[in-house]
This record gives structure tokens, sequence and C-alpha cells, in this order.
């Protein structure tokens, strides 16, 4: 731990070192990784995904970059995660510059592909896994989630935050599996949700 400090405190380009769940392959979140050869005291290795599972970062990063993302998510990022208006952001999909793109280049160029070619704002991302890019490495921390059987809040589109659809709108207050979620706080939420449907449908009649 001391040596990553180290290395975070004089190689402002490593902003966010996370402790894998998995190992370190390329796989959700993290789907493009490449092994880090700059100036550091441990082995790291570049990821081009953003979580807020464990990881070790500075009061600035969160101050000056996570937060300022958070508040311009849709809504003011009311109910977002920092995970949501940062990761998203990153990935910019369906559209050049980001991850995605750096995902669909990967695996469409040759493989062993290098130098792969990350996007231009990276290293304001900064996000970097620790240890080495291999199936041998990796599993530093465990997940659980604290939501049970409550789905998440809908996405959106974190480029355009203003452009709220309807389809988001319907993710946010609908469960997915269109079951009622009696003894939660979404239960209020679906009741609400059939009365506006059957209402509407009382107004096509008319």
């Amino acid at each position: 731990a001391p040596q990553l400090l180290r290395t975070m405190a004089t190689n402002a380009n490593i902003k966010h070192v996370r402790l894998n769940l998995r190992q370190n392959v390329a796989v959700g979140f993290d789907g493009v990784i490449e092994n880090y050869t700059g100036p550091s005291l441990v082995p790291l290795t570049r990821t081009c995904g953003w979580s807020d599972c464990p990881h070790v970062t500075t009061r600035d990063y969160y101050l000056n970059f996570v937060i300022p993302l958070n508040l311009h998510d849709h809504h003011g990022g009311k109910r977002k995660f920092m995970e949501q208006s940062v990761h998203y952001r990153m990935q910019r999909n369906g559209y050049p510059g980001g991850c995605w793109a750096l995902k669909k280049a990967a695996a469409s160029g040759p493989i062993g592909m290098r130098p792969l070619p990350w996007p231009a704002d990276f290293d304001d991302y900064g996000t970097y896994l620790y240890g080495v890019a291999s199936v041998s490495d990796g599993k530093y921390t465990r997940h659980e989630s604290q939501r049970g059987q409550v789905p998440q809040w809908g996405f959106g589109n974190h480029l355009h935050p203003d452009e709220d659809t309807a389809s988001t709108q319907q993710r946010r207050f609908r469960p997915s599996s269109g079951r009622r979620l009696e003894g939660t706080s979404m239960a209020p939420l679906h009741r609400n949700w059939n009365v506006a449907r059957r209402r509407e449908g009382r107004g096509r009649k008319a």
C-alpha cells in the first residue's frame, strides 16, 4: 500500500486504482485492459472502465472530477450512483472517442494489437486495476449487493443528460419484472405507474 500511494503521489495520470473483485481480465466493466508500462512502484493494469468497487484515489479527484460529473447527470444526479455517472460517460456508447469505440477497435484488430488507441481523455479518468492483466491476478475484494430484488434506476444518455426519454422514465418507475414490489420503497411508485396507465387508456377511448 505505501508503494501504491507513493506512485499516485508522483504520477498524476494514475487517479483511480481499483481492487478488482474478478480476475484482471477483459470482462464486464473492464472491457479493455492493458498492462501499464509507465512509472510505477507497483504492478498496474490500465482499464477502460470506472467502478465504485473498493478503490484508492484522492479527495481532489472526487471533488473536482467525479462529483461534478454526478451533479451534471440526469436531474442533478439524484438517485444516481457515481458509477453510473462516470462509467457510462467514459464509455460513450454508440459514439466515437470513448471506451466503446476502443473495445470495437480491439475486437476487430489483430490479436494482441498494440498499442491500443486509448481515448484522448483517458488520463482525465485515470482508471487502473491493482496488479497485472492476468487470470492469475485480481480477486482482491468481494461484492455483495444490498439492493435485493429492487431494480436499478434508469440510465439514460450520459453524454446528453437533458435528453430524458420515455423509456428511461419507464425503467425508473416500473420494475422490469412487472411485479408489484410490496414492502419496498418502489411499491408506491409501481402503483402510481399503473394508475397513470389506466388513466391514459381511458383518455384514448374517449
